[in-house]
């Protein structure tokens, strides 16, 4: 029993269950992008484009799972739910995946590579979602972080205040790189822009002080041992 145990233990660390989901994600959008290019005639701008979603994806969920597991404790469940959900809110309103209605109309459904879609697009009258499945999955996972950073004990509000300010830095090229039309075979083609290149370093960028900054203020506790 001892022996499969210590096997497997390295894995259930914070570090090694970080490390498997993000070698997960890897693997699952790299197959479903070969598959996606080998069964359809879109056209690719550029190449950069189809990595986008693998950086963005990848960092913000390995990043999510190991503070996730390297927090322990949330004694401020409820205050972390506000203001993480305040958070990814208000990133979602400034990149233009949720706004002000344009008019209204139904669910609309494209096709783009994998990350990139399919692409949501709806107005019911009050508000539009624009949803690109990798910016999504982004602010979701920086908005758990925040949860957890501002649920967890006193010493982790700065790391969370640290991602708020840090982050902002993450908005300023994305409202300029949403994707505000697509339709037709548009929604079938990669848009490889600066301002993307300018996001996914200051996302990279955010993650990566995020974890710094609780790798120093946090003991190597997994979170929920005793």
């Amino acid at each position: 029993m001892s022996q499969p145990a210590s096997i497997w233990s390295p894995l259930r660390s914070p570090v090694g269950t970080a490390v498997s989901t993000a070698v997960v994600a890897v693997v699952v959008l790299l197959t479903a992008i070969g598959a996606y290019l080998n069964t359809t005639n879109a056209a690719v701008t550029a190449g950069r484009s189809l990595a986008y979603p693998v950086v963005w994806i990848t960092v913000s969920l390995a990043a999510a799972v190991w503070i996730g597991r390297r927090v322990a404790g949330r004694p401020r469940r409820w205050r972390g739910i506000a203001v993480g959900g305040t958070y990814t809110l208000g990133l979602a309103w400034l990149t233009g995946l949720l706004g002000t209605t344009t008019g209204g109309f139904p669910l609309r459904v494209h096709a783009a590579p994998p990350g990139w879609g399919p692409i949501l697009l709806y107005d019911n009258g009050l508000f539009h979602l624009s949803i690109v499945p990798f910016k999504l999955l982004t602010y979701l996972a920086l908005g758990y972080v925040i949860y957890v950073l501002v649920a967890a004990h006193r010493g982790s509000i700065r790391a969370a205040a640290l991602g708020v300010a840090s982050c902002v830095s993450c908005t300023g090229p994305l409202v300029a790189a949403v994707i505000g039309a697509i339709g037709g075979t548009q929604a079938t083609t990669a848009v490889a822009t600066a301002g993307y290149d300018i996001a996914t370093v200051a996302v990279v960028a955010t993650f990566g002080l995020l974890v710094a900054v609780v790798a120093r203020q946090q003991p190597a506790t997994v979170a929920g041992s005793g």
